[in-house]
């Protein structure tokens, strides 16, 4: 008796080709594709419009403080830096706002001494708020000053300034606002306008430790 031969395997079925989509439907793809795209650049429209809607809004705003506040602003001297020992006397506003300065900032926070012109410049170049105040300023007018000065880790320095023509003032680069006594209020809103925000940015303010 003879084995049984096996059969042979049958082949696999042929894989199915797909349905090439019919044109109604490539149309319709087509159209859903074309509405995604419209509805991105809508999107992006949107955001950036936004955005710079936002930035104009706040330097509106920017402005109109400005103005509220009686800020002077003054041509920018440039940043050139002195010798050591080198002064500079041809500011084009009393305290500084701008301009040639010594190759060294003084450190921030309250100080009980004048800070030279040369040395508050580069502060200011940093991005420093200066508040001075005239000698012989009410004794409580000074202390409320210096605590302004206190509140803030970096980037403020309050000093007196002999022969200042007002009372108080308070300086950033380009900027000066002059005060007739020490209008917390004020000064605290023009800190939060133009402290770091010198032309170099970011550069670290040296502790009085």
């Amino acid at each position: 008796m003879t084995a049984a031969r096996p059969g042979k395997p049958a082949k696999p079925a042929p894989p199915k080709r797909p349905l090439r989509p019919s044109a109604a439907e490539r149309a319709a793809a087509r159209r859903r594709r074309r509405l995604r795209i419209i509805a991105w650049a809508a999107v992006a429209v949107l955001v950036v419009g936004g955005a710079v809607g936002f930035a104009i809004q706040r330097s509106q705003a920017n402005a109109r403080a400005v103005r509220a506040l009686g800020v002077q602003t003054f041509a920018n001297q440039g940043q050139q830096h002195l010798q050591p020992g080198q002064h500079h006397t041809g500011y084009n506003s009393t305290p500084p706002t701008s301009g040639p300065h010594s190759p060294t900032p003084a450190p921030c926070g309250v100080s009980s001494q004048p800070i030279p012109n040369t040395v508050q410049v580069h502060d200011l170049e940093h991005g420093v708020v200066m508040v001075q105040y005239r000698p012989g300023l009410d004794p409580g007018q000074v202390a409320r000053l210096e605590a302004l000065g206190r509140s803030y880790t970096s980037h403020v320095i309050v000093a007196p300034y002999p022969g200042l023509p007002s009372p108080v003032a308070a300086t950033a680069w380009t900027k000066l606002m002059t005060l007739d006594r020490a209008d917390t209020g004020k000064l605290r809103r023009f800190i939060d306008l133009f402290r770091q925000r010198g032309p170099e940015v970011g550069v670290a303010c040296p502790s009085r430790g």
